[in-house]
């Protein structure tokens, strides 16, 4: 049986219907696995809609770029916070988030996001950003008094047998917003959202605000 022959102009629709096909595969990956993602900005709208926030205004930005060895020891480059290249303080309405994307040659990618609603009733409302070695811990003030944002936390003795209280406090603010910073060379150190306690000193160094002290410091890590 002989082979049909195409014509040029069959050949040319079966093209551009191939064509299109790849285009709208194209179209859908970009869509579904958000590459490749040309700027921070569009990063960063990425990972608010992944995380059904916002779009939120960005009341502060830290860039905190990284090497592909700060991504597995982190704990040992002081300066860095966690393992994000870029980071981002938002807020939409009485909604603060942190949020973090990565940096991967000349294309940025999607990251993780965190949020807390501000309770206007409590004069500091903290949110654990990075929770390992060396983290931080976002403090939203509603103490327009308050100039020094402090927290506490249990962490393991160099032994590994008991706990001890780590530190650490922040003068500097953003939009009401204390980034709190701490490091840690201990291994097994993590921070837990209960176990975490905030305190707010006036500029004469006056206690304004303690957060309860947690019930596990006592019950679990014999500690405070």
């Amino acid at each position: 049986m002989a082979r049909r022959s195409v014509t040029p102009a069959q050949r040319r629709r079966r093209i551009l219907r191939d064509t299109l096909l790849l285009a709208a595969v194209l179209v859908v990956l970009v869509l579904r696995l958000d590459f490749p993602i040309l700027t921070a900005n569009q990063a960063l709208a990425a990972t608010q809609t992944r995380h059904f926030f916002g779009p939120g205004t960005v009341i502060a930005t830290l860039d905190n770029t990284q090497d592909s060895l700060a991504h597995w020891i982190t704990a040992q480059i002081p300066e860095k916070i966690g393992s994000y290249d870029r980071y981002y303080i938002l807020r939409q309405g009485n909604w603060y988030a942190w949020c973090g994307i990565f940096r991967e040659g000349l294309f940025w990618s999607s990251g993780t996001l965190e949020a807390v609603e501000n309770d206007l009733s409590l004069p500091l409302v903290p949110l654990v950003v990075s929770d390992r070695y060396n983290g931080a811990v976002l403090v939203i003030s509603n103490d327009p008094e308050i100039v020094r944002a402090e927290i506490t936390f249990p962490i393991p003795t160099e032994t590994g047998s008991s706990y001890t209280l780590l530190s650490a406090s922040e003068t500097k603010t953003t939009e009401h917003c204390f980034l709190v910073t701490y490091a840690s060379d201990v291994s097994g150190t993590h921070l837990y959202p209960e176990d975490l306690q905030v305190k707010g000193y006036a500029a004469d160094g006056t206690l304004r605000y303690q957060s309860p002290v947690p019930e596990r410091w006592s019950s679990y890590y014999k500690v405070g």
